[in-house]
């Protein structure tokens, strides 16, 4: 096809990958292939890739034999005839019009031959009328099927009109791209992974636009605010609108009439605006057009209809083009119409306020104050924080500090809560003050000495009582949580967390705390309850402390045995981070699914997971969630081998720890899980982990010395290791520590038979990797024992989980390799017996007698240890789905195959439960 060029005059560059249109490719081939049917016309925005999609339907075309003709319309020549169809002509036939179609048919039928015919025209709207006449007649006389591309809002054209209307085309719409096909073509652009929330940044703003999205990333790469941060592209600053994309948008916006503009203004500096508010300050027939248009969009959001821009480019060139008084009139016309509008509005006074501000108008500071508290009480932290800047009172000093705390500003917010404090006041005035102040000292700014001295001077005060006291307690628990503090983690100490709290910013850390405390002192099943009920999981003002809440709901169900509902928790939690553009939920959430996918045996699905949290992690992010982070990713690092970036990951986080937390113990497991993973003595890392677990015992830790002592028993069954599992997991309430109990009782015991019933149940909740450690240990105590046949099944078993883990498998467990030497004669006839051949038919193939086929396939059963073909496809490594879940080497009968999304298994509607372990409801969410 001819070259193409952007709209701004620079060639454009065909490296640029052009992913997500496989589907719309090979439907326009196969319509084109078939005789009798109209020809497509492919109608889509600028940008979109229409030219590009076209290219490659013609490309298949040519590949698959057809003739096909390429030309295209130009807006230069629309008044030369048959100026663009040169290549349709023949030689001059003379002036007369009927000769020159005559001819054009002829010669394109001499051409074709037998083959298919394709007539392909690139901005349809832009042929002269003989020259759409003539393609008409192509169709029409020569059979010459039709293929052109067209913009929206132009399939008007006399030239498109006249195809549609025989039809000599049928039209399919090129949509935008969705977010995983940009996600795709961003990581094949810019030759590496790209982090969530950028992917969802650049789908949002561009709306997955192809030539939009070109031009932004390379504008955003010049400007530096898109950029690599370790191995992740992050997109951070502003976004940059330079002359390539300014060019685009102002092309499409131009030709808008007065009445359009304004109505364009009034969306784009209100967006999202209710349309009943747009439709008192505008003719409601206007903004039908510029829907039209894609201009704007109306979506339903509940109750409410809501306008917004078509593209948030349109939005930053309407408000780059609008002056300063401009901008004053625009606002001030929103506040007069919200003011005087017949229906009730939700949030009226909240955007009066605003937008009177915004338009330079007085508003009593009484009414700014109340605007900022009620954005705060609304999870808007930043407009309360431009909101208490106009005003400079006390009550507005508050919740400015509020807003910089819930946004993790954490300088600027210490400053104004010390001066607060200082200025004095009555204790129960001075309370929240404090807890506010100590939190972010602590949980922010890593200053856990004077967070403590702030608490400690509060106490000394008057007695406080009510919400005060309970106010100053929540910030007392965490920093007994999370760094050295001392508290009562008993129910009376833990009675705070049940009082009513006033102070937003300080309820949002109130509930996760409670939430933290609950799954890492033995309650990881209470608090599933809790998101169940509903007791658990509002939306919070900080928003940092929201992204802890869903994490500490992911923690609960992975800990309470319930897989599915951690990944689907997860994965929903993640989408809403990136969707808020919320960094440090977005890092916490894709650290929760790279948690989800170590428990479930695969460090290769959980390091994409990792390594972007770990990117997305800056200074606001409240270190605690740092820790927990920089320690998996660590561990994981090890999993898949890279040990020396392993243990770099784990210092720096160590060095940035404060010296007095509790959190060191964290990273001292993950320390022990590296030393184990590098091939480190086992004897003595097991130890290690056993002495760890007893330390989190002693402080009431008790999720956490189940993880420390089953992580050291599964390195070195150890008898008293296993006793002190058993008695930590029955002050708990997880059926999965039920499990990890039983294990470390049947591989301290020698009990190979209860191992793998283990190893059952494991599997059927999706703990693979866990399950075929079982497995190996059982394996192993079969053949110290000399039973051949049960460690053959045993080896079976263990190669299907391996499989299910993806190629990883821990240093310190035995690994399944074949064991069974078949002869070739019997490898063949297993082969085709695996493949579903019967016994007659292997016969026949290989010329044997039946008998003899039999008597070679009884007696590789016997070398591979199996009980018939059923399990020759494991045996022999062939590749099969996944195995069911159920104890194939103890029971006959047919297993339901427990495959699910990702290779993981899910629960059995039927089955055997093992004992002492009951389904829970809980898990069925």
């Amino acid at each position: 096809m001819r070259a193409r060029e952007d709209v701004d005059g620079r060639a454009s560059r065909p490296a640029w990958p052009f992913l997500g249109r496989t589907a719309e490719i090979r439907a326009a081939v196969a319509q084109l292939r078939r005789q009798g049917e109209p020809g497509v016309l492919l109608v889509g925005e600028a940008g979109v890739g229409k030219s590009r999609l076209l290219d490659s339907i013609v490309s298949r075309c040519r590949d698959e034999g057809m003739h096909v003709v390429v030309t295209a319309g130009a807006e230069a020549s629309r008044g030369l005839p048959f100026a663009t169809m040169g290549i349709l002509l023949p030689e001059p036939a003379g002036d007369d019009t009927a000769n020159i179609f005559a001819a054009a048919a002829g010669a394109i039928r001499e051409a074709a031959g037998d083959r298919t015919c394709v007539v392909v025209i690139d901005d349809l709207d832009q042929l002269d009328d003989l020259s759409a006449a003539l393609v008409q007649h192509l169709a029409a006389v020569a059979g010459a099927r039709v293929l052109a591309a067209v913009r929206a809002g132009v399939t008007g054209a006399p030239a498109v009109t006249a195809l549609l209307r025989r039809p000599f085309v049928q039209t399919t719409e090129v949509e935008t791209l969705d977010r995983p096909t940009v996600g795709a073509l961003l990581t094949a652009a810019l030759d590496g992974p790209v982090d969530g929330m950028t992917i969802d940044r650049l789908w949002r703003v561009t709306r997955g636009n192809p030539l939009f999205l070109r031009h932004l990333v390379e504008e955003c790469r010049a400007s530096g605010t898109l950029r690599r941060v370790g191995e992740v592209w992050r997109w951070m600053g502003r976004m940059p609108i330079q002359r390539g994309l300014r060019t685009i948008v102002a092309d499409l916006l131009a030709g808008l009439m007065e009445e359009e503009a304004r109505a364009l203004s009034y969306v784009a500096h209100a967006e999202p605006v209710p349309l009943d508010l747009i439709e008192a300050l505008v003719d409601p027939s206007v903004l039908v057009k510029l829907e039209q248009r894609s201009l704007i969009t109306v979506e339903r959001v509940r109750r409410d209809l809501l306008v917004r821009m078509g593209h948030p480019l349109y939005a930053e060139e309407v408000r780059a083009r609008s002056s300063e008084d401009h901008r004053r009139s625009v606002y001030r016309a929103l506040s007069h119409a919200v003011t005087h509008t017949s229906s009730p509005m939700d949030g009226a006074r909240l955007r009066a306020v605003t937008w009177q501000l915004s338009a330079g108008d007085p508003v009593p500071g009484d009414q700014v104050v109340q605007a900022a508290a009620e954005a705060l009480a609304r999870c808007d932290a930043p407009l309360a924080e431009r909101l208490a800047r106009h005003s400079g009172t006390t009550a507005a000093v508050d919740v400015l500090a509020r807003a910089l705390v819930a946004q993790n500003k954490a300088d600027e917010a210490e400053e104004l809560l010390r001066r607060r404090m200082a200025a004095g006041g009555p204790p129960p005035e001075l309370a929240p003050v404090a807890a506010l102040r100590a939190l972010n000292l602590f949980w922010n700014l890593r200053r856990p000495a004077e967070a403590e001295e702030v608490v400690r001077a509060a106490r000394a005060g008057a007695p406080l009582a009510g919400e005060a006291a309970a106010e100053l307690a929540v910030a007392e628990l965490a920093l007994a949580a999370f760094g050295d503090g001392a508290a009562d983690l008993g129910p009376a100490g833990l009675a705070c967390l049940s009082t009513g709290v006033r102070d937003g910013v300080i309820a949002s850390v109130r509930e996760p705390l409670q939430a933290y405390l609950d799954i890492y002192l033995g309650r990881p099943s209470l608090v599933v309850d809790g998101y169940a009920s509903g007791r658990l999981g509002a939306p919070r003002v900080w928003s940092a402390m929201g992204a802890a809440t869903a994490a500490c709901h992911v923690q609960a169900l992975a800990l309470a045995g319930c897989l599915d509902g951690a990944f689907a928790t997860a994965r929903t939690g993640y989408r809403a981070a990136i969707e808020r553009e919320d960094s440090a939920g977005a890092s916490l959430l894709s650290f929760e699914l790279g948690i989800c996918e170590v428990w479930a045996g695969r460090p290769g699905r959980a390091l994409p997971h990792f390594r972007e949290a770990h990117a997305l992690l800056d200074h606001h992010v409240p270190f605690p969630i740092q820790v927990y982070v920089f320690a998996e990713y660590a561990a994981c690092l090890a999993a898949v081998g890279r040990f020396d970036e392993s243990r770099r990951v784990l210092d720096d986080i160590t060095r940035r720890l404060p010296a007095r937390s509790h959190l060191h113990d964290h990273l001292t497991l993950s320390r022990i899980r590296i030393d184990a993973l590098a091939g480190a003595d086992r004897v003595k890392t097991a130890e290690a982990g056993a002495s760890l677990g007893e330390r989190y015992r002693s402080g009431g830790w008790f999720t956490k010395a189940v993880e420390a002592f089953y992580h050291s028993v599964r390195l070195y069954p150890s008898p008293s290791v296993a006793d002190a599992l058993h008695e930590v997991a029955g002050r708990c309430d997880s059926r999965l520590f039920l499990l990890f109990d039983r294990h470390a009782r049947a591989a301290v015991d020698g009990d190979a038979d209860g191992l793998a019933a283990v190893a059952d149940a494991l599997a059927e909740w999706g703990y693979n990797g866990l399950a075929g450690q079982a497995v190996a240990t059982a394996a192993e105590i079969a053949a110290e024992r000399g039973e051949h046949r049960l460690t053959a099944r045993l080896r079976i078993r263990g190669r299907e989980l391996a499989q299910s883990c993806e190629g990883y498998w821990p240093p310190w467990t035995a690994t399944f390799e074949q064991q069974a030497a078949l002869s070739p004669r019997e490898r063949e006839i297993c082969e085709l017996a695996a493949g579903g051949m019967t016994n007659d038919a292997i016969a026949a193939h290989l010329a044997l007698s039946k008998r003899t086929v039999a008597n070679h396939l009884q007696h590789a059963y016997g070398k591979l240890g199996i009980r018939g073909r059923k399990d020759l496809p494991a045996a022999l490594g062939m590749p099969r789905p996944l195995p069911p879940v159920g104890p194939a080497w103890t029971t006959g009968g047919p297993t339901r195959d427990g495959v699910g999304e990702g290779g993981r298994n899910q629960p059995h509607e039927t089955g055997p439960t093992p004992a002492g372990i009951s389904p829970s409801s809980r898990c069925q969410e």
